[in-house]
C-alpha cells in the first residue's frame, strides 16, 4: 500500500513538473500578452513556386494617382437593393523603419450621388481609418495604410442605375464619376426562368 501510494504521489510531482515547464518554457507567444521578440526563420524558396514579389514600384501595382485623390474605389452589395457602401483609399502606404502613420482625419469621406451623371443630388458621410503593423524591434520593416474610407448610400430605388464620385470636395479632391445597378426587390419575379445545372460528370443540362 505504502509503495502504491509513493508511486501515485511520484507520478503527480511528475505530471505537475511537465505542466509548468509547458507552461513557462513551451508557451506561444500572442499578441495578447503584449509585444514580444519575433521569431522568425529563413524562408524556402521552393516554396515561392512561380509567384513573383511585386515592387511598389512596378507600373502594375504602383499608384496612378496624386496626393489624396481616390483610388482602390470599390462598390459593396447589401443584403438589401436601398443601400450600397462605397470604399476606397486616399494616401500612400509605407514600409520602412521609420514611418509615420497619416492622420485619417486629413481627409473627409463624402460620397455624392444620384440617378443623374450630373448634377449628384445625395450625399453620404462616411468614416475612415488606417491600418498599421508596428513593431517596437529592430530589423523588421513596419508598415502602414492608406486612409481607408468607407461610406453607406442608403434610400436607394430597386433594379437602378446610379451615378456617385467619392471623395472630399474641401481640398478638393474627387475621383470620377462611375456607376452600379442596385439590386431588384426580392420575390419569383426577380429569379431567372431558366437556369443551368452542371453535374460532377462535367455535362450540364438547361432547366
Amino acid at each position: 500500500m505504502v509503495y502504491k501510494l509513493f508511486c501515485l504521489s511520484a507520478i503527480l510531482i511528475i505530471l505537475l513538473f511537465l505542466e509548468n515547464f509547458a507552461v513557462v518554457h513551451c508557451r506561444i507567444p500572442t499578441t495578447l500578452g503584449g509585444s514580444f521578440e519575433p521569431v522568425t526563420v529563413p524562408f524556402d524558396e521552393n516554396l515561392r513556386g512561380h509567384a513573383v514579389d511585386l515592387p511598389d514600384t512596378d507600373p502594375r501595382v504602383s499608384r496612378r494617382v496624386k496626393g489624396f485623390e481616390p483610388e482602390q474605389i470599390s462598390v459593396t452589395l447589401s443584403a438589401t437593393y436601398d443601400s450600397v457602401s462605397i470604399s476606397w483609399i486616399t494616401g500612400k502606404f509605407q514600409i520602412g523603419n521609420n514611418i509615420k502613420p497619416l492622420n485619417p482625419k486629413t481627409v473627409a469621406s463624402i460620397v455624392r450621388f444620384g440617378k443623374l451623371g450630373y448634377p449628384l443630388t445625395h450625399e453620404a458621410i462616411g468614416y475612415s481609418l488606417i491600418y498599421n503593423q508596428l513593431y517596437p524591434f529592430n530589423g523588421i520593416q513596419n508598415y502602414t495604410s492608406g486612409i481607408i474610407h468607407h461610406a453607406r448610400l442608403t434610400g436607394l430605388k430597386p433594379d437602378s442605375l446610379y451615378y456617385y464620385q467619392c471623395g472630399d470636395p474641401s481640398i478638393p479632391v474627387m475621383s470620377l464619376i462611375y456607376s452600379f445597378k442596385t439590386m431588384p426587390v426580392s420575390g419569383p419575379q426577380s429569379y431567372p426562368k431558366r437556369i443551368a445545372v452542371e453535374s460532377n460528370t462535367g455535362g450540364w443540362r438547361e432547366t
